[in-house]
């Protein structure tokens, strides 16, 4: 005998079956009532948003679901559809799960009628798309990144559809060509018409045939923008489709190079014009060899008839003769001046770069020149600095530098006039000398060319020199790793400014420009404790100190005194002779490593022994520096600044 109802067992296990799969799938089933209330959750829902049946029955969705970045006016559109009744299809948003992690939910909603059509509930299937999302979130940010690289490099693409003709351009070839237009499509022939005329046929002739022949395709040409601009681009292009059955697209990248091509020229006609100025250098040199040997021979001969022959000529020819010789002096000073000039600029002259103190080599400009200053009645003065300036050049050149400067605005400056000569700080790593005057001025249409060979400043049809001085003068300038520049106004002077290296990094410290800084930073730091047993080396030490009140120099003749005086004073630092009576050098400064209270005192060795071997021995016995005599005032005042400046090592060995 069967089953009494059979209908009802087989609805039973339907139910039973479809009560498996709704707790078993991986989607969200929800189900609420007509007020849009939970009803019932399956398991899946509260494993992803971490709410139970129990926590959230009777709540609508909305209230715990949507988050800070839940779009609203997306929540808007899903509650108006389901107020209308309309079933909801692949509707995407982002939720919150219970412990306020967003997530991404595609959902599908189905309203449940009953059979009056009213309806009773609202079943709602939800997918977990966070992951894709992700995906597609970072694939438009990094489209956007591509998109902004593209724009900063000038860099656009295009694809054209062999078939249909139509070239899509992306944005930033509508950009190049000056259009307002976004990314979009274009014809084959519109862009071929955005060639430069002059271009147009060599550009449609190599593409035509790197299509034809399934080439890649490269080019660099000008096109002739919407605005009426010409611009450079370079194109570089490959051929997809086709040999796979696939639509035939010729994908073209672009490149706006135009800044590019415009650094080309100016580098090429920058070339051209060294070049230029190197075969004029060197025709010049060639000449000035050339003409050195006659030159000097006129200006020894007539040397030689006006010393013999000078009882047996008239008047006229002696005075005739002294031209001759005058004539040939100016003329050997001109070849030699062109040697100077081209050399400096064939950088084959040789600069013995050192620490010079700047003041006293315009002090010895300005003696030198002080006669002619004197026949013109003119005041030339140095104008100190408060404190020491060091800088970095080859003396001599520097000297030969001032003697220009300083000898034209003594040659330019009217009687009674005046030129200050100022070594300065420039408040960075350079130091500078100004050469200041109050003459007459130089026009603005003169500056720019007033440092080129052979340019002179004429006035009423005359010119004064060769026009090499100031050339001359800034090559020595530039070749000592510094330059010259002048500023001027009409009626009221002019200023050349020499810029030179202060010292390096290392030593940029010891340049006294900060001096009376630096003495009013550290008050009674300055104390030095100098270990010599020769006098004369001693009272030279204390000469170089006089004008430095901020250095208290306290001198020792034995190992055994200066270990005693370096107990009580504390010394900043300690200058010790490698030779003294009772003990070396080397055995001195181990002696004070080893002390608890003066380890951290740096030790200076100053020796007149400067071998190699020495050095080295001295600087692993514990030396902090190894200074040779003899030494210049300034080098040795900026050395001692530099090591005052430092603060103590920890050790030093």
């Amino acid at each position: 005998m069967g089953p009494l109802n059979p209908g009802r067992n087989a609805r039973d296990e339907y139910f039973r079956r479809l009560e498996l799969v709704v707790d078993n799938t991986t989607n969200m089933v929800v189900v609420t009532n007509a007020a849009r209330e939970i009803v019932w959750v399956n398991a899946a829902y509260s494993i992803v948003t971490g709410w139970t049946l129990e926590e959230v029955r009777g709540r609508n969705p909305r209230s715990f679901l949507h988050g800070p970045r839940t779009d609203p006016r997306a929540a808007s559109r899903l509650g108006a559809m389901l107020r209308t009744g309309e079933p909801v299809r692949d509707f995407e948003m982002l939720n919150y799960t219970k412990s306020g992690k967003p997530y991404w939910v595609s959902l599908t909603i189905q309203p449940v009628r009953s059979k009056l059509g009213k309806i009773t509930e609202y079943v709602a299937i939800q997918t977990d798309i966070t992951e894709r999302k992700r995906r597609e979130i970072e694939r438009e940010r990094l489209l956007r990144r591509i998109g902004e690289a593209q724009r900063i490099a000038r860099l656009g693409y295009m694809e054209h559809d062999l078939t249909t003709g139509t070239v899509h351009c992306s944005a930033e070839i509508f950009r190049i060509l000056d259009s307002d237009r976004g990314e979009g499509d274009e014809t084959y022939e519109t862009l071929m018409a955005s060639a430069h005329p002059e271009d147009v046929a060599l550009v449609r002739e190599r593409y035509e045939r790197a299509v034809n022949e399934g080439l890649p395709y490269e080019s660099e040409h000008r096109v002739l923008t919407k605005a009426g601009r010409v611009k450079w681009v370079r194109l570089a292009g490959v051929l997809e489709g086709w040999d796979d059955g696939t639509p035939a697209l010729y994908r073209i990248a672009v490149q706006d190079i135009t800044e590019h091509k415009k650094a080309e020229q100016v580098t090429r006609e920058k070339d051209l014009l060294e070049q230029a100025a190197r075969t004029q250098m060197e025709l010049l040199s060639r000449i000035s060899h050339e003409l050195r040997t006659p030159l000097h021979a006129v200006h020894g001969f007539a040397e030689m008839v006006e010393r013999q022959e000078a009882g047996r000529l008239s008047e006229g020819s002696s005075a005739h003769l002294r031209r001759i010789r005058d004539s040939s002096r100016h003329l050997v000073a001109l070849v030699n001046d062109i040697l100077d000039l081209t050399s400096a600029q064939d950088r084959e002259l040789h600069f013995d770069v050192r620490p010079v103190d700047l003041t006293e080599v315009a002090t010895e400009v300005v003696k030198l020149l002080e006669p002619l200053a004197l026949e013109r009645r003119i005041r030339v003065e140095v104008v100190p600095p408060h404190a020491v300036i060091v800088g970095r050049a080859d003396r001599q050149r520097l000297a030969q530098v001032l003697v220009n400067l300083v000898g034209n605005a003594i040659k330019y400056s009217g009687e009674g006039g005046r030129i200050a000569v100022r070594p300065r700080c420039t408040g960075g790593p350079l130091v500078a000398i100004d050469v200041q005057d109050d003459g007459p001025g130089i026009a603005p249409e003169h500056l720019a060319r007033l440092f080129e060979p052979f340019y002179r400043i004429r006035e009423g049809g005359s010119a004064e020199g060769s026009g090499l001085g100031l050339a001359i003068a800034k090559s020595l300038a530039v070749g000592m790793g510094g330059d010259i520049s002048v500023e001027s106004t009409i009626g009221e002077g002019s200023t050349f400014t020499v810029t030179l290296p202060g010292l390096q990094p290392a030593e940029l410290r010891s340049n006294t420009c900060a001096g009376d800084e630096r003495a009013a930073r550290r008050p009674g730091a300055g104390v030095v404790l100098y270990v010599e047993d020769n006098e004369f080396n001693r009272l030279l030490v204390e000469s170089y100190l006089l004008d430095r009140p901020d250095i208290d120099l306290h001198c020792a003749s034995t190992g055994a005194a200066a270990m005693a005086a370096a107990r009580a004073l504390h010394p900043r630092l300690i200058l010790v002779d490698m030779h003294l009576p009772d003990t070396t050098g080397r055995d001195l400064v181990r002696r004070v490593l080893d002390d608890p209270d003066l380890r951290r005192t740096p030790c200076v060795a100053f020796s007149a022994d400067a071998g190699e071997a020495q050095v080295e021995a001295a600087i692993l016995a514990g030396f902090r520096e190894y200074l040779t005599k003899p030494i210049g005032r300034a080098e040795f005042l900026a050395t001692l600044d530099r090591l005052l400046s430092e603060e103590p090592l920890a050790t030093w060995m």
